[in-house]
């Protein structure tokens, strides 16, 4: 759990603490406080409790990424607006939750980006995507191995990383450890980012544009709820 806010970050950490589902393992309020937790503990989610302006917020997701790419950093925030869902989706969130919801949609949202979903309503995420399309350099070729190629694809068409087990029979412990390899080797900071690098190979010659519509009638449906 990060936050500069004292009170609230400890009232939030106490909350959760007594969810039998997860355990919290420590707080932290500034950047190099986070970041040390961070390599510290290796937690599988990191609540990012912001309010600060815009560019900070994303500058901060951005250096936790890189610190601790395995890490997913779950945004909780005042500010809700598509705007600012999609600027954290770009700087390398994984979700994000308006404080303004319940402590259930908080704790949701948790287990879905510990399990590799993205967590935003459909319009943020559909215009993320746009976003990506148009900023993307795309590589030539995805420097995979065969397995890393396997997942990243089923990623494209929208599975879980528990589907993508069965389907590969291997274990959800090693879909992680290849998607964070995944993530490493193709320099982007969450399952969003990667779904278009797939839809893009997956789409030949086409523009990455054009394949805005196949990434999200994959994702939207199954993996990201209508939380806006």
């Amino acid at each position: 759990m990060a936050g500069e806010a004292g009170l609230f970050r400890e009232l939030l950490c106490g909350e959760l603490q007594r969810k039998q589902t997860l355990l919290v393992i420590g707080a932290a309020a500034t950047e190099g406080a986070i970041g040390d937790l961070l390599v510290r503990e290796h937690p599988d989610v990191l609540v990012f409790d912001y309010d600060h302006p815009a560019p900070h917020a994303e500058t901060m997701v951005r250096h936790l990424r890189c610190a601790v790419p395995a890490t997913r950093i779950l945004v909780l925030a005042s500010a809700s607006s598509d705007e600012n869902v999609q600027r954290m989706l770009r700087a390398g969130a994984s979700g994000f939750v308006p404080k303004q919801h319940a402590l259930t949609a908080l704790v949701r949202a948790i287990h879905a980006v510990a399990e590799g979903e993205i967590w935003a309503s459909r319009r943020a995420i559909s215009e993320a995507l746009e976003d990506f399309a148009r900023s993307s350099d795309t590589p030539a070729k995805l420097d995979l191995t065969r397995r890393e190629l396997e997942i990243a694809e089923a990623c494209g068409h929208g599975l879980r990383n528990k589907e993508i087990a069965a389907r590969l029979y291997i274990s959800e412990k090693t879909v992680k450890g290849h998607l964070n390899n995944i993530f490493r080797k193709l320099h982007v900071g969450n399952r969003l980012a990667l779904a278009l690098e797939v839809a893009a190979r997956m789409q030949g010659s086409g523009t990455l544009l054009s394949c805005v519509s196949y990434v999200v009638t994959f994702i939207v449906p199954d993996m990201v709820p209508e939380i806006l």
